[in-house]
């Protein structure tokens, strides 16, 4: 089953308030205080960012919410920090690196950012569908203006259809 656009337009617009609070420097004042989300470690199907650190942060409250209230916390995710530019870390991210590794590239999902402009951020969607189970991968780059490294949210949310019991 392919992830429908209504599905990828929620996310894009949930994403992108992520994006927005990041890339203001309102990540602080939105921190609950608890580490850094509910994984311990990137997923194998994801390519890291190379040199980048496992952030101490949490999702920003109003985007984590919001995504676990529409998707009914079916929701993983995970920071790093590097000190690469936001363009820099989209360009690991291509539909080809990441078809490789096993997710979709149709249309409506890969990286969308500002290419002129290194300190821009970006929002990428990929989706996979294996062994009947559907999953979504956003990727959230943002710069954080007061530290000067760029922040890299990712987040792995269920599809898949459930009966409802």
């Amino acid at each position: 089953m392919a992830i429908n656009k209504k599905t990828i337009s929620a996310l894009a617009l949930l994403v992108g308030m992520m994006l927005f609070t990041s890339a203001c420097g309102m990540v602080s004042s939105l921190l609950s205080g608890r580490s850094s989300g509910t994984v311990g470690e990137l997923w194998d199907d994801v390519p890291p960012v190379a040199g980048a650190a496992k952030a101490d942060m949490e999702m920003p409250l109003a985007a984590r919410l919001a995504i676990q209230a529409m998707l009914q916390g079916r929701m993983d995710f995970i920071a790093f920090s590097t000190d690469q530019t936001p363009t820099q870390v989209q360009e690991i991210y291509t539909r080809e690196a990441m078809e490789a590794r096993g997710w979709n590239v149709e249309e409506g999902q890969g990286c969308v950012g500002d290419s002129a402009d290194e300190n821009m951020g970006a929002i990428c969607f990929f989706a996979k569908n294996q062994d009947g189970q559907e999953e979504g991968l956003a990727i959230v780059v943002a710069l954080d203006e007061e530290t000067g490294t760029t922040n890299i949210f990712y987040a792995r949310i269920d599809l898949t259809e459930e009966a409802t019991e």
